[in-house]
Parts: C-alpha cells; structure tokens; sequence
C-alpha cells in the first residue's frame, strides 16, 4: 500500500530544519515548504481517487492572457530549475532520496503514475528537484560572502582595531 503522506511529511522537517539554519531567505524557505507540502497533498488526493475510481476526466481550457490587463500581482518567489537544486541546499535530505526510490518502484505506486498523468508531472518536479541525472553536475549554491564577520567589525570598533587586508585584526 503506498502513501505519500510520510514522505512528503518528512520532507517538509527537513526543509523547516534548513529553515531554521539559513536565516537569509525566510520568504524562499516559506513558499518552499508550502510547495511541497501543496504537492503531497495533491498526489494523495489523486491517489484516493485513482483507488476509488473516481478521478476527474482532464479537460481543456482556454487561455486567460491578456483578459485581465489591469491586475496587479504580487512578486512571486521562483524557484531554481536546475536538477538537484534542493539536494544541494538541504545534504541531509539524502537519507529520505532512498525511501523516495523504494516507493516509487513498487508495483501499485508505478500503474498508479502510469495511468495518472497530473501525478506524473508532480512526481516529475519533484524529482528534478531531488535527484541529479547520470552525467550531469549538481546545481552551486551561491553562497554570501560576509568578510569579516559583523561580529568582529563590531569588537574592532569598541578595542580600535580593525580588519586588515589579510583577514587579522589590527590596531588604528
């Protein structure tokens, strides 16, 4: 019997965890957890649905560009699009990659994707978001560059000291 709750629940721990580590994008980590949390939620309702029979025929719809011109939206957070750009954010989400594969290869959870293809695009982005193709490289991080530290701008300050060019503290 396979259910998405679990791991995805585990996922979003993780990401909280790196929440509470990276200080520097609250907002990111935030749209992140929620993301992931919309995409378990969506894969277990079309599970349900899919066992009971009763999932929704897809249908067309038309385009809605240009109707509103006047809208005014909100900035919206986008994400890295590079495979593997979270497994590079969060290393330890290594540990739950492996539940993520035995899941997925078991018989039930591989006709379900085959016959649900809303749950084949969900389990596609997530994993472009997870896993690094043979061949390919894992996505940088780009990471802050903060030399020197505040706090030592700070203690250079209050003993009239500051930072030299090879990283020490000096006199004035």
């Amino acid at each position: 019997m396979v259910s998405f709750t679990c791991f995805f629940t585990l996922l979003q721990a993780a990401i909280g965890v790196l929440g509470r580590r990276d200080q520097r994008k609250p907002e990111f980590i935030r749209m992140l957890w929620n993301r992931v949390g919309a995409m378990g939620r969506r894969l277990e309702r079309l599970l349900t649905q899919w066992r009971a029979g009763t999932l929704p025929v897809p249908r067309a719809r038309p385009s809605q560009a240009g109707n509103t011109p006047d809208r005014v939206r909100n900035p919206k957070i986008s994400f890295p699009t590079g495979h593997g750009w979270l497994v590079a954010r969060m290393p330890d989400v290594h540990q739950k990659i492996g539940d993520w594969q035995l899941m997925v290869s078991q018989e039930e959870c591989a006709r379900f994707l085959a016959e649900v293809p809303q749950a084949r695009k969900i389990v596609a982005a997530l994993e472009r978001m997870l896993f690094v193709p043979p061949g390919k490289t894992v996505a940088k991080v780009k990471r802050d560059v903060a030399w020197p530290p505040p706090a030592w701008v700070e203690a250079g300050r209050g003993a009239q000291m500051v930072v030299g060019p090879t990283g020490r503290l000096e006199w004035l």
